[in-house]
C-alpha cells in the first residue's frame, strides 16, 4: 500500500484517473508484482525507505500465464459481474 500511495502522490501527481489507467487499464490481466518504477518522481529518501534501496520493474501477470492453445491471455468481461452503469440497470428484485 505505501508503494501505491507514493505512486499516486509523486508519479501520477494525485491524479486518480491516471493511476487507475496505469494500474487497471494498461494490463491485460493484472500485475505479478508492482515495481519501483511506480516511484518515479518520488524523493530519493522515500524511495530508499520504501524499497531498502532495491530497484525492480513492475511485471504484468500476462507474462506468466500460458493458455492451453498457446494464444495470448485475454481479459474476460462477464456482464453478470459488471456493476450497473445507469438507472435502468439498478432495479430492485
Amino acid at each position: 500500500m505505501p508503494l501505491l500511495l507514493a505512486a499516486f502522490q509523486y508519479r501520477f501527481n494525485r491524479d486518480v484517473d491516471a493511476l487507475a489507467r496505469h494500474i487497471i487499464d494498461s494490463v491485460t490481466l493484472g500485475w505479478y508484482t508492482p515495481g519501483t518504477d511506480l516511484l518515479d518522481g518520488a524523493p530519493p529518501s522515500l524511495v530508499t525507505e520504501l524499497t531498502d534501496g532495491m530497484e525492480f520493474s513492475s511485471m504484468p501477470l500476462d507474462n506468466f500465464l500460458i493458455t492451453t492453445d498457446g494464444s495470448p491471455p485475454t481479459r474476460a468481461l462477464n456482464s453478470a459481474t459488471t456493476p450497473p452503469t445507469g438507472p435502468s440497470e439498478c432495479r430492485h428484485r
